[in-house]
């Protein structure tokens, strides 16, 4: 991700959220503080740690998972002027990482350069429209 999204696409006007979740044991505030270094020289990252999986649990719920279930390794871009309330805001486009889902959309899951690809292109869209530059 740092390499597509930050690296290739250094004037883009984006802001990148990342949320770190609990997902194993060795998911610990230790691990993630020395994972997020890798980013955190691009004021355009904010970083945070969500050990209760807070977040993941309400994205996969916006996209209709099943109480309990949790989204993570998901990439979701957004545009300038969506608000996160009450409920999730409808992306501009998504992809994931999850095989096995039963909510994540199989037709959105890459994996290793096909997941490069897919976040380049994104980028490519949502700049060529004027949502990112």
């Amino acid at each position: 991700m740092q390499k597509v999204l930050l690296e290739e696409f250094p004037d883009a006007n984006l802001d990148i959220l990342i949320v770190w979740l609990k997902m194993y044991d060795a998911d610990s505030l230790e691990v993630v503080q020395e994972a997020a270094r890798l980013l955190r020289d691009d004021p355009r990252v904010t970083q945070f740690y969500d050990p209760g999986k807070i977040c993941g649990l309400e994205v996969a719920e916006g996209f209709g998972a099943k109480s309990g279930e949790v989204a993570w390794d998901v990439y979701l871009f957004y545009d300038r002027q969506a608000v996160w309330s009450e409920q999730l805001p409808q992306s501009v486009d998504w992809a994931h990482q999850l095989s096995g889902s039963s909510w994540a959309e199989t037709d959105r899951l890459f994996q290793g350069d096909q997941l490069t690809q897919k976040l380049r292109e994104i980028m490519l869209n949502l700049l060529k429209n004027g949502q990112g530059a």
